[in-house]
């Protein structure tokens, strides 16, 4: 029985990009002013020094890109929807019909060929005016701003849309998006510190929590009947080991899990409706959620999206010892390199498939088996090869087949695993790192006019392997 067969006939096989990261465009069809925009004019913040309008062009280009993902044969395509494409200043005060066709050109496109869209509301891109109000997610007016623009997503293509996704790594949202936190990813633009600035994560969190519990509870009681779609959210999922086995390493291994897992899907998942019990007791700060809060948060969702990458070895901080984040900090654990392959050379890629075969089987016994999405997973190129080897990429195809198979081991066990995605489509703008580091199964010329997209070994790997799974099941 070869891996292809292994999988349920109605599991997605898909591929990823994001709004921001691919579509260029900023200055067309009416799109407003984002975070990024501005984050890209801050000197130094891209590490590449790229300028700050190149792009994949994946707007003006996305009739081809549907053609490279009919060619591949994936079953679904998550994308995001720019919220400022659709709403120029995050408001509902001028909504941009040029926007709304976009999208639906590209999800009646897709249908046409056979693929399911699977749209995330939310993927790090935030109107610049939203984030200036308030400061993002702190300022519950601008999470309701965000309610509305998903009701006006759910009106305007929600007869094509079946399958939704609220948020992109909440709680990477939560420790990046909103202010600049201390060893942490930073993907906002920079400002002032704001008082109580160490306390912003937790506050952010709580907030984009509950918005999506609202926004959960709105389609599933307003357009799910007649839309028949499912509304889920996705947490980046880095799974974490003792580094020993001694009482203290298990102890800070539990309490990272909670600062980098549990946090923001537990009170979504379990029955409390609230944070971990640790965490309330380490941070007494953490805002308390209401009891009529609590009912509306608890199972509002349909799966949980989970991004998969790498692994982390953990163990207790040593007496004096500085940790090198807030997070780690707060948490009290300290990560020491891992037993895993650098499969990408120096860079933070580890290749762990036990991992992702762990935390599959953690949601199954400690979330009551809640269906997942893994909605990332992928490797960059090897940095340093040149271009040729780069299109060789037995390296991405080794650690795409290596997940692969976690996932049908997990499947196996009664893992309730609904679909896996690789990230990404294209290679294309990595944030802070510009475009330095490639993830894409097809590699984008950058220095062509028409941004030439070809096909790399791997997308053919994925090609050969989706055609065995459709054939086995005569899809």
């Amino acid at each position: 029985m070869s891996l292809a067969t292994k999988f349920p006939k109605n599991f997605k096989l898909a591929t990823a990009t994001a709004a921001y990261q691919i579509e260029g465009a900023k200055d067309l069809n009416g799109r407003g002013f984002s975070t990024w925009d501005a984050i890209r004019l801050e000197p130094g913040r891209i590490l590449d020094n790229s300028d700050p309008d190149l792009s994949c062009d994946g707007l003006l280009k996305y009739k081809e890109d549907v053609a490279l993902l009919a060619e591949i044969g994936v079953t679904n395509y998550r994308f995001s929807i720019s919220w400022s494409r659709i709403l120029p200043d995050g408001t509902l005060s001028t909504i941009n019909e040029e926007g709304i066709k976009f999208y639906r050109d590209l999800c009646l496109l897709l249908k046409e060929n056979n693929i399911e869209p699977v749209v995330t509301l939310f993927h790090f891109d935030m109107p610049l005016a939203i984030y200036d109000n308030g400061t993002a997610w702190l300022n519950r007016e601008n999470c309701e701003h965000f309610e509305k623009f998903a009701d006006l997503c759910f009106q305007k293509f929600g007869d094509l849309v079946k399958t939704w996704i609220t948020y992109n790594e909440i709680n990477c949202q939560a420790w990046g998006s909103i202010v600049k936190v201390e060893g942490e990813f930073w993907l906002c633009p920079e400002r002032p510190e704001i008082e109580n600035h160490k306390q912003a994560p937790y506050f952010g969190a709580a907030n984009m929590l509950l918005t999506h519990a609202k926004i959960y509870r709105n389609y599933d009681q307003n357009y799910k009947p007649t839309q028949h779609g499912i509304l889920g959210i996705t947490n980046g999922g880095r799974f974490c080991f003792p580094a020993t086995d001694s009482q203290e390493d298990i102890e800070a291994c539990n309490r990272a899990r909670d600062w980098l897992f549990n946090f923001t899907i537990e009170p979504i998942l379990s029955g409390s409706g609230d944070f971990p019990v640790l965490m309330r007791e380490r941070m007494p700060f953490i805002p308390k959620f209401s009891e009529e809060e609590k009912e509306i948060i608890k199972g509002s969702t349909d799966f949980i999206g989970i991004n998969y990458y790498l692994s982390f070895l953990v163990r207790a901080p040593k007496d004096g010892e500085k940790a090198s984040s807030q997070s780690q900090h707060d948490g009290g654990y300290v990560f020491v390199e891992g037993k895993w392959d650098k499969i990408c050379g120096e860079t933070w890629i580890r290749y762990a498939p036990d991992g992702l075969l762990k935390i599959l089987r953690y949601v199954k016994e400690k979330y009551a088996n809640t269906p997942v999405f893994i909605t990332e997973n992928g490797c960059m190129d090897i940095v340093g090869q040149d271009q040729e080897d780069a299109f060789h990429d037995q390296h991405r195809i080794d650690y795409i087949s290596g997940h692969l198979e976690a996932v049908a081991k997990a499947l196996d066990e009664g893992c309730n695993v609904i679909g896996y995605t690789v990230w990404t489509l294209m290679d294309n703008f990595e944030w802070d790192d510009g475009f330095e580091l490639k993830f894409g199964l097809c590699e984008v010329d950058f220095e062509s006019p028409d941004k030439t997209r070809t096909m790399k070994k791997s997308a053919y790997f994925y090609k050969e392997f989706i055609k065995e799974f459709k054939d086995f099941h005569g899809i």
